[in-house]
């Protein structure tokens, strides 16, 4: 004879309890046994109609549902405000904009040697005055629509 492992003895023991819930079952007498089923069938048709809630109810019970977003929400405004300031320096001074003058270049206007301008023509300027001198370069398309070039 074979020895009976542990699920031979958790069968047997479940056709047990089986059987016995059964039984008791028969005993029920009909009119009770209908009964709770009235009852549960009732309690799961019928929804529970929720308390009514005052204005302070309300905000509690929508903070309850939108709190992890709005934490969310924080923490990456958090963490963008610390990546500008880190970004940003900390210069924290002030900026003087009150001298707003034109850059000085000293020496002569520009030498220029040769001056391409495939498909233009280029005009040279030399401007002296009392700021100083200036080269202007002016270089005008030779293709001007509405004109015929041979």
């Amino acid at each position: 004879m074979t020895k009976p492992t542990d699920s031979d003895d958790n069968h047997d023991l479940g056709e047990l309890v089986r059987g016995h819930l059964e039984l008791s079952a028969d005993d029920v007498p009909a009119p009770r046994f209908d009964q709770m089923w009235r009852e549960i069938d009732q309690s799961i048709a019928e929804p529970v109609a929720a308390p009514a809630l005052g204005v302070w109810g309300t905000v509690t019970q929508w903070l309850d549902r939108k709190l992890g977003y709005i934490i969310t929400g924080v923490a990456s405004a958090g963490a963008v405000a610390a990546i500008a300031l880190v970004m940003h320096g900390g210069g924290g001074g002030t900026v003087d904009n009150t001298d707003v003058s034109a850059p000085a270049f000293g020496g002569a206007p520009a030498q220029l040697e040769s001056l391409e301008t495939p498909g233009g023509t280029a005009t040279v300027m030399e401007m002296h005055d009392e700021d100083g001198d200036a080269t202007v370069i002016w270089v005008t398309s030779d293709d001007i629509e509405g004109q015929d070039n041979p």
